[in-house]
């Protein structure tokens, strides 16, 4: 199902870095540096270095105004246009409560905390009221309308009511960790621990499908493309029919640390490894 073969776009030694992407720019860490570079040419159109030492730990979400950077216990936040810091919030205290994943609505940002805790803050005023949800960590989330469907550490998909913050729906999908949850349709699709991928219906809570022995390591699902389910896993692109999930393709490309250095926008990829950045096109 690829249509182009990688081609580097950039050289840059890094440590798994982190990508996201708008419609002009795309957007790096790498190391102790944010990065932004035009899409027109590649070529670099701002950066800054915010850390002292470097750190693995650190993955960063943009939304239309900033980037939400976190380190540890901190978020910080950045101008998009030139990536300074605007402020730092410090949701977490120690490693019970260092900082996940980052999604947003219009108006706000969420933000897991170790041990079933979300943040939820306000994107222009940078208030925040956290909420414990789950007694169990949250790898992964999504968000839409007044709906978050999110995925922890025990197995469980959970249903979350973005208006009050309170608890919906909860499904057993299985007994480990939950790394990717994409919904789509009326499908919310999962990779876990267990090696498996599910599809469960978004009204009844119900799995529809199941493909077993399906993916290796922390796979992340980077979206749909068509009618295709396109998930990254340990430097490898697979592709799986969203109703049957079927396998229908699969190759190599660079995924990064944990696979957090590749996502999906329409169909390009874009992907890399510890020396270079790169894109290739799904046909």
């Amino acid at each position: 199902m690829i249509k182009t073969t990688p081609n580097k776009l950039i050289d840059l030694e890094n440590d798994g870095l982190n990508l996201a992407l708008d419609s002009q720019s795309l957007y790096i860490r790498c190391k102790r540096t944010m990065y932004k570079y035009s899409l027109s040419d590649i070529s670099q159109t701002a950066h800054n270095e915010i850390f002292k030492k470097n750190g693995k730990a650190r993955s960063f979400s943009i939304c239309d105004k900033y980037v939400f950077l976190t380190d540890f216990c901190d978020l910080y936040i950045l101008e998009k246009t030139d990536l300074k810091v605007v402020d730092v919030l410090r949701l977490g205290e120690d490693l019970s409560s260092d900082l996940g994943a980052v999604k947003f609505d219009t108006q706000k940002a969420y933000v897991c905390i170790r041990n079933g805790k979300i943040a939820v803050v306000d994107i222009d005023a940078r208030e925040y009221n956290k909420y414990d949800i789950s007694g169990s960590t949250f790898w992964d989330f999504y968000v839409i309308g007044n709906n978050l469907y999110a995925g922890n550490v025990q197995g469980e998909l959970l249903a979350i009511d973005t208006s009050n913050m309170g608890l919906s729906k909860k499904v057993e999908l299985g007994k480990k960790n939950i790394y990717s949850v994409v919904l789509s349709g009326n499908l919310i699709y999962t990779v876990s621990q267990d090696m498996t991928i599910k599809a469960t219906n978004v009204d009844s809570f119900e799995v529809a499908c199941i493909a077993k022995k399906a993916v290796l390591g922390m796979a992340k699902i980077l979206g749909t493309y068509k009618d295709s389910l396109i998930i990254a896993d340990s430097n490898k692109i697979s592709i799986w029919d969203r109703q049957t999930l079927q396998l229908q393709d699969e190759f190599a490309f660079p995924t990064g640390h944990f696979n957090k250095g590749v996502i999906l926008d329409e169909n390009k990829l874009f992907g890399s490894d510890y020396q270079s950045v790169y894109c290739a096109e799904l046909g």
